[in-house]
């Protein structure tokens, strides 16, 4: 028998027991990854459309999610990316910015269930009426530099509606045209939030327009269900994007794997075959 022929014929299901093996122990490990694009607007009873401003400063093209294990990764592609202190939004003397902070990148939240108000590109939903977010990754620094890594909290939002627990873009904007109603910091400073011990982390790639999180959902009951929502913005909420993440239940995690392994199996009798004198 040729020893190539030999290699293969251990080598695929081998791999295909490997790839049923590491489901069957953490099924999140085989997630793939999924892209949401920005069709959500958001409140805009003032008719500003999906970006407020300048597109090449506050536009939010899609997210980018995936699951390894117990880790969430979030890439969010925005030309606001490397501009939350690069001086063009310093609100030094602005009378329609509170505390002189400027425009920062906003709080990642997430919630087991995406419910947002209406129909898409949901330009009636705000803080009031759309999804309850259970969950809020509190950045260590709102307006950090340019390619700088950065660390942060999760929070567990037990407020049931987000009243008490959550600040929006309006506590951020006093004045001036801006996307109100949006969610984008968690409240740190009251009591009815539960930080979740973990090793979450987010970053900022400028060259390439990226935002990314890191998020561990050790702790968590986002692992539980069918889909994971998401919210993410500016904390003038000129643009906003949500959407839902699928989570593929284990057991079909598991038949895929099965199928891996039948299909390394034939392949190698084919290979064996080819090989026969």
């Amino acid at each position: 028998m040729d020893t190539g022929a030999m290699k293969d014929s251990l080598i695929f299901p081998l791999m295909g027991a490997t790839v049923l093996t590491a489901m069957l122990i953490n099924p999140a490990a085989a997630v793939p990854t999924a892209m949401i694009f920005d069709n959500y607007i958001g409140s805009d009873s003032h008719g500003y459309g999906d970006v407020i401003g300048s597109t090449s400063n506050f536009q939010i093209y899609s997210m980018d999610v995936s699951l390894s294990g117990n880790m969430l990764s979030v890439s969010i592609l925005t030309t606001f990316a490397g501009k939350g202190d690069n001086g063009l939004f310093d609100g030094v003397g602005d009378p329609n910015l509170t505390g002189g902070t400027g425009i920062g990148y906003a709080d990642l939240f997430l919630s087991s269930a995406w419910n947002p108000n209406g129909s898409a590109p949901y330009t009636g939903d705000d803080n009031s009426n759309g999804t309850i977010w259970s969950y809020g990754f509190s950045l260590d620094d709102h307006w950090m530099n340019e390619n700088s890594n950065g660390t942060g909290t999760l929070y567990s939002l037990n407020s049931g509606n987000n009243d008490a627990d959550i600040l929006l873009s309006d506590d951020f904007l006093t004045g001036g045209i801006y996307r109100n109603g949006q969610e984008v910091a968690v409240d740190t400073t009251n009591g009815d939030i539960t930080a979740i011990a973990g090793n979450s982390s987010w970053n900022i790639d400028a060259a390439n327009d990226r935002v990314n999180f890191m998020i561990d959902l050790t702790g968590t009951n986002l692992l539980m269900g069918n889909e994971i929502a998401l919210h993410w913005g500016f904390t003038c909420a000129n643009d906003v994007i949500e959407g839902a993440y699928s989570v593929p239940e284990p057991g079909i995690l598991v038949l895929l794997a099965t199928g891996l392994i039948g299909i390394a199996g034939i392949t190698s009798v084919k290979r064996r075959h080819s090989q026969t004198p």
